[in-house]
């Protein structure tokens, strides 16, 4: 007998995804921990940054359009509808699982953006007061350390990388304001991070 080719509802792949995300959870927290204990910090940084990448990348793999925007000194940024959607838009994007935990309104969102458009190209991008290359240099390093053990294996499509990083994010903030941080503040940073992020490739930096 055949069988029936059983899709998934959106709910369900988040379900599986979120089934999944702990492991990332997991790694992050014991490879970034120091001699004195776990700064919630960088695994805020990696997991925002990590959505961001995987907004970007999905587009990419699923042959998607990108705006590009070209600085004076030749790098490249990348924006539009389709890293939008992913990263923004959806009903499963990385700020709705952002927005969810830290409570961060729609306008602080669209603040974050409308900087990153009218800053790139000046010395004002920054993320966390470090220069976007550095740290799309760490997070790309990462991404590719765990792609095939991690984001390829857990993910049946690369339209899934943006929502099991988002669910990895959103988890992040949760420990991060259980140790004290504020949400506001997190979501903020982590909102900062994957927007510039996600407009980044290799000839960004």
């Amino acid at each position: 007998m055949g069988q029936f080719d059983r899709t998934e509802t959106q709910e369900q792949t988040v379900k599986r995804l979120a089934g999944n995300a702990g492991n990332i959870i997991a790694m992050l927290k014991d490879v970034l921990r120091g001699p004195n204990g776990l700064d919630m910090k960088f695994p805020l940084l990696y997991a925002a940054g990590l959505a961001g990448y995987a907004c970007h990348q999905a587009v990419k793999a699923e042959l998607g359009t990108f705006a590009v925007a070209e600085t004076k000194n030749g790098k490249r940024f990348y924006f539009g509808n389709d890293v939008n959607h992913y990263l923004l838009e959806d009903q499963y994007s990385v700020w709705s699982f952002c927005q969810a935990v830290s409570h961060n309104k729609n306008e602080e969102m669209l603040a974050i953006v409308t900087h990153v458009v009218q800053s790139v190209g000046t010395d004002d991008l920054m993320i966390w007061n470090m220069t976007p290359g550095s740290v799309y240099q760490k997070i790309k390093e990462c991404w590719d350390g765990i792609y095939t053990n991690m984001t390829d294996r857990y993910c049946k499509k690369p339209s899934e990388w943006p929502i099991l990083y988002g669910i990895v994010l959103q988890n992040i903030i949760l420990q991060a304001v259980e140790a004290g941080a504020p949400g506001e503040e997190a979501g903020r940073m982590a909102m900062e991070c994957a927007i510039v992020i996600s407009r980044m490739d290799d000839d960004s930096i």
